[in-house]
């Protein structure tokens, strides 16, 4: 307890002086300084608060609130064979045919062993591609090539494999643009919502309360955990959540560690795949929930928005300005309006559609057609129809500002209908995006993954021509995962600290 008042008042004595500096010297341009002064606060004070009034396990920033109270209900729901069934099928998700081999090949004869491998890595490579395939390549036909790769790593070797490809060809596509001089996005990044990091584009930064997302599926991931330690026997001392000050950054369930090494092979491995396993399963039932949602709200919601749209009458929509060619992660995008469409003109029709209301204009963007024609009003009044193809983005390269008939706006209920179901909708994708995430980093082979510990066991068979003890060659196969993963690691990370 002391040492953490030294520190807050030398932390006060830091941000006196601080204070003092920039009234005293303007010039100096203190601001950053203050802001981290700020936010280091922010996180510190809350802290301080949970370790006098709460007792939580503190460290400086950083607090855990630990509770007994759930551990009998995760008992009671541990019941069910089913956690069995879900964390096997986990486990042949994170490692592939490797999983399948340990599970039910390894002891029968070599050529049923080859015959199980052959058509389980078919079985998973379709799987891959069908469900990747239809989300990607039925929208851009170049990624085939690339979605076949990633589908022969995920059927060879499950997330694990496809993760382990995937920072490979970054790591080649980042150094191939450094060399001609481009400027590439990493390959891996912290992503911390409200916060952009260091080239990497504004979209990829997910808003600050995206921070719900991530409990939930932290909580989703220890939450499963647990249950496989419970129907194993192991003894869950406490669960609870970690956080930066105020902030939720991770949840956990603390277990007896000597007993989930006394444990069978077989119950160890369930214990650690079900956790990113349940990430997987969890994309499922929250596409599910969305779903039902959806057709629930939306015979309301749609035609409400709807008549409020149409109420909306468009005076003009002009063109306030044309992009330039950019580049984002070292790839160019050309402008298709450049030197065809001129700032001042005003948009009339969009695909035929006459934009009168605000209706108009939501179903005429809507289309998600590749080529667009409209038809402008110049500055002297003349109509100019121009037909454009969109580049890979989707975009034609104009900004626009809408104008409306007096008396004719969107009115607040509209504004607000419309910002609480895009903040939904960025909300659902980020919670898919981060359980696909969490998941994929949890299987990588390195410690303290749960893929690390894992890989320990399924890759040992694989490794006995070492002629080393079980002790040793586990420990070889850490050492060998970790300096592969974190080389790995490092080279995707490069372009942060260009």
């Amino acid at each position: 307890m002391k040492r953490f008042e030294k520190f807050l008042g030398l932390f006060d004595a830091l941000g006196v002086v601080l204070l003092f500096a920039s009234f005293a010297f303007p010039a100096l341009q203190l601001s950053h300084f203050l802001i981290a002064y700020a936010v280091l606060g922010f996180l510190l004070f809350p802290t301080y608060a949970l370790k006098i009034f709460r007792k939580a396990d503190t460290f400086y920033v950083l607090s855990l609130l630990k509770t007994k109270r759930v551990i009998g209900f995760i008992e009671r729901v541990s019941k069910p064979g089913l956690w069995d069934l879900l964390a096997d099928f986990g486990l042949v998700l994170g490692f592939g045919t490797i999983a399948v081999d340990y599970l039910v090949a390894r002891k029968k004869s070599f050529l049923k062993r080859i015959l199980i491998a052959c058509l389980s890595s078919i079985a998973l490579f379709t799987l891959f591609f069908l469900v990747f395939g239809s989300v990607f390549g039925a929208s851009n036909p170049e990624l085939i090539p690339l979605l076949t790769l990633f589908s022969i790593a995920f059927a060879f070797g499950g997330l694990m494999l496809f993760t382990i490809v995937s920072l490979a060809w970054q790591a080649v596509d980042i150094f191939s643009k450094l060399m001609i001089g481009k400027v590439p996005c990493p390959g891996v990044a912290p992503i911390i919502p409200g916060i952009q990091m260091p080239n990497l584009p504004r979209f990829l930064t997910p808003p600050l309360y995206v921070w719900g997302a991530f409990l939930i599926i932290l909580v989703v991931h220890e939450f499963s955990h647990g249950a496989l330690m419970k129907r194993t026997k192991v003894k869950i001392k406490s669960v609870g959540i970690a956080l930066a000050g105020l902030l939720p950054i991770g949840a956990f369930v603390e277990p007896d560690e000597t007993q989930i090494k006394s444990k069978s092979e077989r119950q160890q491995l369930r214990i650690y795949a079900i956790g990113p396993g349940a990430n997987i399963y969890s994309i499922a039932v929250f596409l599910a929930i969305f779903a039902l949602v959806s057709a629930a709200t939306l015979p309301v919601l749609g035609p409400m928005v709807d008549s409020m749209e149409k109420e909306i009458e468009i005076e003009s929509i002009a063109i306030t300005g044309i992009l330039e060619d950019y580049e984002i992660c070292g790839n160019r995008f050309e402008i298709p309006a450049q030197g065809l469409i001129e700032e001042g003109w005003i948009l009339r029709k969009h695909n035929g559609i006459e934009l009168k209301t605000l209706y108009d204009f939501s179903k005429a963007f809507s289309k998600p057609d590749k080529n667009v024609s409209m038809v402008f009003e110049t500055a002297e009044g003349k109509p100019v129809e121009i037909s454009l193809e969109k580049n890979v983005r989707g975009e034609i390269g104009i900004k626009t500002e809408i104008s409306y008939v007096a008396g004719k706006e969107p009115t607040q209920q509209y504004k607000n209908l419309v910002l609480l179901t895009s903040s939904l909708l960025i909300f659902f994708g980020w919670l898919l995006l981060l359980s696909f995430a969490l998941a994929t980093i949890n299987f990588l082979p390195m410690a303290p993954f749960d893929g690390g510990k894992i890989a320990k066991i399924v890759f040992l068979p694989y490794f006995g021509f070492l002629k080393m003890s079980k002790r040793e060659t586990q420990k070889f196969i850490g050492r060998l995962m970790l300096w592969i993963v974190v080389g790995l690691l490092l080279l995707n990370a490069l372009p942060l600290f260009l």
